[in-house]
């Protein structure tokens, strides 16, 4: 799930399942975009059925670093 350019931070990590039940496999993860100019929060979500079949889906959001550091400010970060 990470991007080739950026080294991304992993936020969040949880794998689930047991020998009867599906596996889920959630990760959060934040990096920097190309120009820098924008955080990029990545959620990737990979389930297996139990009959083997895979399930995936990922999403990213771009949150400008600008509008982030003035947001903190007016929350008193």
């Amino acid at each position: 799930m990470t991007n080739d350019t950026q080294t991304a931070v992993l936020l969040f990590r949880r794998l689930e399942g047991a020998a009867r039940q599906p596996l889920l496999l959630h990760e959060l993860e934040a990096r920097l975009s190309a120009d820098g100019r924008s955080l990029v929060l990545s959620r990737y979500r990979e389930r297996f059925t139990a009959d083997g079949k895979p399930y995936r889906h990922e999403t990213h959001r771009s949150v400008p670093i600008a509008a982030l550091l003035r947001w903190m400010t007016r929350q008193g970060a």
